[in-house]
């Protein structure tokens, strides 16, 4: 079981080195945690106080799983807080703490250095443990079943409280739907608009992490990597720590590992122009923009990069060029993966929302039960959403009782 005195002996000997190739991680707070912990900080974001709700305990389930069978492991959780803290595995050993401290330290400086962060809360766990408060109190005034519902149908439209890394003020900006019902859903009690404010304040802290991922744990992996390069390890440091790095970076296909892709394009960073570009690329690109300035045509093909259906057991990347390949990519990961949607009208009488197609459908069988949620819950009205579906325009809606579906 690892020691915190081997922690600190590990950061001894691996934060000069960090600074020699000038990180400037500031202060981290290391804590020791069981693997169980581990999953269960997962489960929430990395944050020890936030508010129950029942998809944080179906995400830690999962990861559960994925532990029990040897799928995935969690060796660290980093918080972007002031002091930073950093959570690490027990079960890890002396051997490979040495690459999870560096990958720690990198990730620090990230955070205090990427333009996205900048006017992020630095006090997230004082913020969301006075949240848990709220909605605790909330739940002796109200009853479990009126938050748990509120809760529910907030979560459906989490992940469209905005796309801009800007700070913005809830509701101002046009794709910021959750913020826009939160302030003007008409039939919405204070304490209700207090409950959407939480959950976007949440998001909001969330998004930059979301849209940064394949940057973020790129940059970490490619600092661990020049890290323990410069570090003088006995064979068993060296096999270990190889070791580890060759499951942080293996690929599953066709799921997009991003510590690897994320580590080639930092890779090419630095070959075109050391670690004065692969600086100036953490502090400026987030997924999209580091795919956009450092996939070359020459780096898509020996790197392997290929394009899956769902139901494609082989790769049918041969039909399509490099440049193609890119934009799937940049598609795939620009908005976080997640569809773009935007406030159309509204009056009294009901709210109408525009998704911004680009190229792939909603989900069709989710849509009912969504908007369902949006209707009767939150605008406690009627709720139409402007989309396509293979190419045709559908204009879908939701009183609360009734699914309409029209062409037009």
């Amino acid at each position: 079981m690892l020691s915190r005195g081997e922690v600190e002996d590990a950061l001894g000997r691996v934060f000069p080195i960090a600074e020699r190739l000038g990180l400037e991680p500031g202060h981290v707070h290391f804590d020791i945690i069981s693997s169980a912990a581990v999953q269960t900080l997962a489960s929430y974001g990395g944050l020890p106080a936030r508010y129950a709700h029942w998809s944080f305990g179906k995400t830690r389930q999962r990861l559960q799983t994925a532990f029990d069978f040897r799928v995935t492991q969690i060796y660290e959780l980093v918080l972007n807080h002031v002091p930073c803290y950093a959570f690490i595995d027990q079960s890890c050993s002396r051997s490979q703490v040495l690459m999870i401290v560096a990958h720690v330290l990198a990730h620090a400086d990230y955070f205090r250095h990427h333009r996205g962060f900048t006017g992020v809360p630095t006090d997230m766990v004082a913020v969301t443990a006075r949240h848990r408060r709220i909605l605790e109190e909330f739940r002796r005034r109200y009853g479990d079943e009126e938050v748990e519902s509120l809760l529910n149908a907030a979560h459906v439209l989490a992940d469209f409280s905005g796309e801009t890394l800007s700070r913005a003020h809830i509701g101002d900006l046009a794709d910021d739907v959750l913020g826009f019902v939160a302030r003007n859903a008409p039939r919405l009690d204070d304490w209700e608009r207090q409950v959407l404010s939480i959950v976007w304040e949440e998001t909001r802290y969330f998004w930059p992490q979301l849209v940064t991922r394949v940057a973020n744990e790129g940059y970490a992996t490619f600092c661990h990597t020049a890290i323990l390069r410069q570090l003088d390890l006995s064979a068993q440091e060296a096999w270990e720590t190889a070791q580890l790095n060759a499951q942080i970076v293996q690929v599953s296909a066709p799921k997009l590992n991003p510590y690897r892709l994320g580590y080639q394009l930092f890779d090419e960073a630095y070959r075109q122009g050391e670690f004065a570009a692969v600086f100036a690329a953490r502090d400026l690109y987030d997924d999209v923009g580091l795919v956009r300035a450092y996939l070359t045509p020459e780096g898509a093909q020996t790197r392997g990069l290929m394009l899956y259906r769902e139901d494609d057991v082989q790769p049918v990347n041969r039909s399509l060029t490099v440049e193609e390949i890119k934009q799937r990519l940049i598609l795939a990961l620009e908005h976080a993966g997640c569809p773009r949607l935007l406030v159309e009208e509204h009056d009294v009488s009901g709210l109408v929302l525009r998704h911004r197609h680009d190229g792939r459908d909603l989900d069709f069988a989710e849509l009912p039960f969504a908007l369902k949620a949006v209707a009767e819950r939150l605008w406690k009205g009627p709720v139409a959403l402007l989309t396509q579906r293979q190419g045709v325009a559908h204009r879908v809606s939701h009183d609360g009782y009734e699914w309409v579906d029209q062409l037009i």
